[in-house]
């Protein structure tokens, strides 16, 4: 597995991920796409990466970290084809040890989770992330509430 800056081609593949329900939620509607590429490349103090597999270094994933308030906040998302293969559980794990690495950092981490994402909750909770929080949101027009969670 390789975790590199995340380049163009690899944000406008991560953008055209098409989820099968009920995740839709997560695809990215074209009409947003430059926006939050726009986003992706911002210098606001998050950086996306990218992660690669196999020789042809196929994307099957990405990461976002950002540092709100000084704590380490993870974004993450598996490539529609690699979800419900049991791959989550490393897969967040590997992005929590390549974080504190690349940021010389060894304080709590953050996330947040969809509420109706239960699968991801549960797989968090495994990991021992802990609920402190919710936050109401709207993403490309839907409401959502995020449950914010944090690993110590």
């Amino acid at each position: 597995m390789t975790i590199r800056y995340m380049n163009r081609p690899e944000a406008l593949a991560y953008l055209n991920w098409a989820y099968p329900e009920p995740d839709t939620f997560y695809n990215t509607p074209k009409d947003a796409q430059p926006a939050v590429m726009d986003e992706i490349f911002a210098d606001d103090g998050a950086d996306y990466y990218s992660v690669l597999e196999g020789g042809d270094e196929t994307l099957i994933g990405m990461y976002e970290f950002s540092f709100p308030d000084g704590i380490m906040s993870i974004g993450l998302g598996l490539a529609p084809a690699y979800t419900g293969q049991g791959r989550g559980h490393q897969f967040v794990l590997d992005g929590i040890a390549f974080g504190r690495q690349r940021y010389h950092y060894a304080g709590p981490v953050r996330l947040e989770v969809a509420d109706f994402n239960a699968r991801a909750r549960h797989l968090y909770e495994r990991l021992g992330f802990k609920t402190t929080g919710q936050r109401a949101a709207e993403a490309f027009g839907q409401p959502v509430t995020f449950i914010q969670m944090q690993l110590d």
